[in-house]
C-alpha cells in the first residue's frame, strides 16, 4: 500500500511540473484572442514569438453605452512593452494614448488553452474583467 501511494504521489507531481512547464512555455500563448464586452468586441490580444520572445500588439475597443445599445465607438491599438510568462499568468504594460501617466498595468490568466481573462491592474476600480477566447 506504501508503494502504491509513492507511485501515486510521483506521478502527481510529474503531471503538476509538466502542466506548468508547458503554461510557463512562451509558445504555448502564441495566437489571437479575442474578447467580448456588453456584446461587443472589446479586445483583440495579438501573441508571436517570431523573434524567439514572445511579443504582440493588443487593440482595446471603445465601448459606449449612450443611446441604450452598448456600441463600439473608437479603437486603441498598443504595442505589449515588457511581456511576461509565469506559469498560467502573461503580465505587460501598455503605454497610455496621451503618455501623460504611467503605463497600464495589465495581466491575462489563462484557465485553459483557449480560454482566457484580462485585467487591467490600475485603470480604476470600474476596469472590466474581460474573458478571451483564442481564435483558430
Amino acid at each position: 500500500m506504501r508503494h502504491f501511494t509513492f507511485v501515486l504521489e510521483c506521478t502527481l507531481l510529474i503531471i503538476a511540473g509538466s502542466a506548468s512547464a508547458q503554461a510557463q512555455d512562451p509558445a504555448a500563448w502564441t495566437g489571437v484572442w479575442q474578447g467580448l464586452l456588453d456584446g461587443q468586441p472589446s479586445v483583440t490580444l495579438t501573441l508571436a514569438e517570431d523573434s524567439g520572445e514572445l511579443a504582440g500588439t493588443v487593440v482595446l475597443n471603445i465601448i459606449s453605452r449612450e443611446g441604450g445599445q452598448p456600441h463600439v465607438i473608437g479603437l486603441e491599438p498598443h504595442v505589449l512593452v515588457r511581456p511576461h510568462v509565469e506559469n498560467n499568468k502573461l503580465s505587460f504594460e501598455l503605454r497610455r494614448i496621451d503618455k501623460s501617466s504611467e503605463p497600464m498595468n495589465f495581466t491575462v490568466v489563462r484557465s485553459s488553452d483557449d480560454k482566457a481573462r484580462i485585467h487591467c491592474l490600475n485603470c480604476g476600480v470600474e476596469a472590466p474583467i474581460v474573458d478571451l477566447v483564442r481564435a483558430h
